[in-house]
């Protein structure tokens, strides 16, 4: 398992990577989803991050890493990350909205968060990994909260137990 992340450190994560991008298709269309597993003083469980108020708000408490590995396609890493990150967008609306170029937009918008994700985990020396996942089942585990949104994308973000050891 991945040592824990600092607070503050998954605080950065967030508000670096959702500041958004110049375009012509408004605010984001996605919004984040949080399996926390081991961030250091926030209780693991689910959350949504409200990016407009810059808040985590606890869907449910508890341990949830044998399902964040289920959600994985049963992979070890998700169940082993400090956090995953989940990008969930409504796709009726957006594809109201903007017609069929909606689901590309969304896929734009997920893989450019991804892309700040990464970057942002790698100058706070975190592992990340974006990771295949069973879409509906990924829907499923965050209703009520979640339902009808589709997954556009998953990163599983951790401090390994070797790089914890030697930074201190």
């Amino acid at each position: 398992m991945s040592a824990p992340i600092a607070f503050e450190a998954l605080s950065t994560l967030l508000q670096d990577s959702t500041g958004g991008v110049a375009s012509d298709f408004g605010e984001s269309p996605n919004e984040l989803y949080l399996i926390v597993n081991a961030v250091a003083g926030l209780p693991a469980g689910t959350y949504v991050f409200h990016r407009d108020r810059q808040i985590l708000e606890q869907l449910r408490a508890g341990d949830f890493r044998r399902a964040a590995g289920f959600l994985g396609l049963g992979q070890a890493l998700p169940a082993d990350a400090g956090v995953n990150l989940y990008l969930l967008c409504d796709l009726e609306r957006v594809l109201d909205r903007l017609g069929n170029r909606g689901y590309r937009v969304a896929q734009l918008d997920a893989a450019l968060t991804g892309g700040k994700l990464y970057l942002a985990a790698y100058a706070l020396r975190l592992g990340a990994t974006g990771l295949t996942f069973f879409d509906d089942d990924v829907t499923a585990f965050f209703e009520p909260h979640a339902a009808g949104k589709s997954v556009m994308f998953l990163m599983a973000i951790g401090r390994g137990q070797r790089a914890a050891s030697s930074a201190v």
